[in-house]
């Protein structure tokens, strides 16, 4: 109830509170809820202790004019925040009645906003981004936010994850996460962050960007077989990833396994390479000319010439 406390101070806003409108949420766990006492349809959010509950809907079009969004705070089944904004998404909300919304922006440039706000509606901070906001995480206490960006080529605020401090109101730091983007995000003992990934482990991070599981996450890249990333380890050495030729050869051979055979001469060029940093021609030689007879122009020819003279 912001608007409240705005119009008749904090001791008049108590009071009022006691005739806030009161709602009957439904029971089932669905997250897109309908409530005809608030003349309300959209998307909603509880907090892990179950006792706030977070609404939300995006910008509606109603004979060709846009309403911006709009969100509600419930506190049991009373409403005590409301506010409007232009396009509400991904909303999350605390223990505490802490919430953050990531604000998509009235146009298709890429751009956004990060919301957070205190239990009374009062806004706690707020970013905005020259990237397209991706979406959000916020720990159970309300202490600490993250949001990350999308892809957005030639803007500082591309792919960037940023990390917020909501006791102090302002950011601890941006990166861009070398593990790529997550699908949710979650805060063990409010130490780090921990990016939690639909078809791969979970990986933490230091809450000032410093890769806590890197070796864990080049293990398992190349393991599955991803180019880049055994690319990366064979640059870096086993001295500094801990993985091995073999590990590299073994992570190859699953790339080349796999029913997409867009990157096959890249696969075979890269287990060349692979060959080539033990000293072993022979093989890299074959590995070379099989990546040539894919794609001439993969760029080992002088390479395969070359060991050929050997």
């Amino acid at each position: 109830m912001s608007w409240l406390k705005r119009l008749l101070g904090t001791d008049q806003a108590r009071a009022a509170a006691a005739t806030a409108p009161r709602v009957m949420l439904p029971s089932h766990g669905r997250s897109i809820v309908s409530i005809e006492e608030l003349d309300f349809v959209g998307q909603r959010s509880a907090s892990p202790n179950r006792r706030y509950t977070l609404l939300w809907h995006d910008r509606q079009w109603f004979n060709g004019t846009a309403t911006e969004g709009r969100y509600l705070l419930i506190d049991g089944d009373c409403v005590i925040a409301e506010g409007r904004m232009e396009r509400p998404n991904d909303g999350k909300v605390a223990d505490d009645g802490t919430f953050i919304l990531n604000d998509w922006g009235a146009s298709d440039a890429l751009a956004g906003n990060f919301f957070a706000f205190r239990r009374d509606g009062s806004l706690n901070l707020s970013r905005s981004f020259s990237a397209n906001l991706l979406n959000n995480g916020l720990s159970d206490d309300g202490r600490l936010a993250a949001c990350q960006t999308a892809n957005a080529p030639g803007s500082r605020d591309s792919s960037i994850l940023t990390i917020f401090d909501l006791v102090a109101g302002d950011v601890i730091a941006s990166w861009t996460a070398e593990s790529g983007w997550a699908s949710a995000y979650e805060f063990p003992e409010g130490r780090r962050i921990r990016m939690v990934r639909r078809d791969r482990p979970s990986l933490d991070y230091s809450l000032h960007g410093e890769f806590l599981d890197r070796r864990r996450w080049l293990e398992d890249e190349v393991r599955r077989g991803t180019l880049y990333v055994i690319r990366k380890a064979l640059a870096e050495g086993e001295a500094g990833t801990g993985l091995t030729a073999d590990d590299l050869r073994a992570g190859v051979n699953a790339a080349l396994a796999d029913e997409d055979d867009r990157f096959v001469a890249d696969a075979w060029r890269l287990l060349g390479e692979v060959e080539e940093s033990v000293d072993n021609f022979a093989a890299a030689l074959d590995a070379y000319d099989r990546a040539l007879a894919v794609n001439p122009k993969i760029g080992v020819a002088n390479r395969a010439a070359a060991l050929r003279r050997l």
